[in-house]
């Protein structure tokens, strides 16, 4: 009999940054009946809270419920559904294997665990667990339709590492200083390129919203681009894209760090700069809802910050394109500013901005969470 491989996936307790967890679950294979099955497909599942810092040893059990699937493509290797007729009936078979990403609650299984931001996202969306579709098209301002239509466009950056130093960093030194590294070509300014590709692959084939890829400042440093895509999806498909770098890293043996400094001295850090429209900033006029929002963000400098991934101090010091944590501006085509408006938005009139200061290891949940409270004045929420 066929059977699943459905890799249950999580992100743990851990801090000041969480850690992703997964473990497989076999199940009997099933039919679906157009695209990808729905989470409700797959059951709950518990795990030892107690070993991922979500619980005490004497209450360990935490429980796992499924809220996004994609196909694995890891062992897969089927691509998407195959959809099929017969007889005048249209019925899909899944390939074998998926990715299904997990919120954690506790052991009663109705209360959402206290590290899982998802369901604070939720929170101000106001939608339910198996909330997931986000319909681009819904239109009332400031109702929960319409906050699901805001867009996000995330540029995770990370940096390789093959045992204790960055890839490209030689032995008892250090490469030459930044400059022909960022989306350079050629041995002597990139490394990493075979992973960095299976990676991106592996991103397409599960069907995940990845955009692009590029080298970036620091040797052995690279990006990816997930979205545009909605405030649950864009993080759903970032942690996703997360798991799978770690997972494809394990085959080359060279590892991933969102580490927003690992390098310190005069080497950029890395960061997770998001890129956010509502409806109306993207409607004519847009350019003034995009300023107002910067206006209102200058009042929450602290509540993003925290918000932001830990030890933003050592990325936001002023230099290496980024502004000071200490202060807050933005500015039309300016990278060195807290937030940038892009050129083409401001000629324009209308488009979507760019928050320069989250980390790396920044939680997209929590990062989607702060910048729609400042969009819709949520901030009690």
């Amino acid at each position: 009999m066929r059977t699943i491989f459905a890799e249950y996936i999580w992100i743990d307790g851990t801090k000041p940054t969480a850690k992703l967890r997964s473990k497989t679950k076999v199940i009997p294979a099933f039919e679906v009946e157009g695209g990808l099955p729905s989470p409700r497909r797959f059951p709950d599942w518990n795990f030892d809270g107690s070993s991922t810092n979500q619980a005490p040893g004497d209450r360990s059990d935490c429980v796992l419920k499924p809220v996004a699937v994609v196909v694995d493509p890891v062992r897969s290797g089927q691509g998407r559904p195959q959809t099929f007729s017969m007889e005048g009936v249209s019925f899909t078979v899944a390939p074998d294997h998926y990715l299904v990403l997990c919120e954690v609650f506790e052991s009663d299984g109705e209360t959402p665990h206290e590290s899982n931001a998802r369901a604070k996202l939720r929170e101000v969306l106001r939608v339910p667990l198996d909330s997931h579709i986000e319909p681009f098209d819904m239109a009332d301002p400031g109702t929960p339709e319409e906050m699901l239509t805001c867009w996000f466009g995330l540029e995770q950056e990370y940096t390789l590492f093959k045992g204790d130093r960055p890839a490209g960093f030689p032995q008892g030194g250090y490469p030459a200083a930044q400059g022909p590294y960022y989306c350079g070509v050629g041995a002597d300014e990139v490394t990493g390129r075979p992973l960095v590709e299976a990676h991106l692959v592996a991103c397409a084939d599960a069907g995940l919203k990845i955009s692009g890829i590029n080298a970036e400042v620091m040797p052995g440093q690279w990006e990816f681009q997930i979205g545009p895509a909605g405030p649950l999806e864009a993080g759903d498909h970032l942690w996703l894209a997360r798991w799978l770098l770690y997972r494809i890293g394990e085959d080359f043996e060279i590892s991933a760090t969102l580490n927003p400094k690992p390098v310190k001295g005069d080497w950029n850090g890395a960061g997770m700069h998001t890129n956010f429209s509502t409806p109306a900033m993207r409607a004519e006029g847009g350019m003034e809802v995009i300023e107002a929002w910067c206006s209102r963000a200058a009042k929450h400098v602290e509540g993003h910050l925290a918000a932001y991934g830990d030890d933003y101090q050592a990325r936001l010091t002023g230099a290496h394109e980024t502004a000071s944590y200490r202060d807050f501006s933005w500015g039309v085509s300016d990278r060195t500013a807290s937030v940038r408006i892009p050129l083409a938005t401001k000629l324009e009139g209308c488009g979507y901005l760019e928050d320069r200061r989250p980390n790396a290891n920044a939680d997209p949940y929590e990062v989607a969470a702060v910048m729609m409270r400042t969009a819709y004045d949520l901030w009690e929420v």
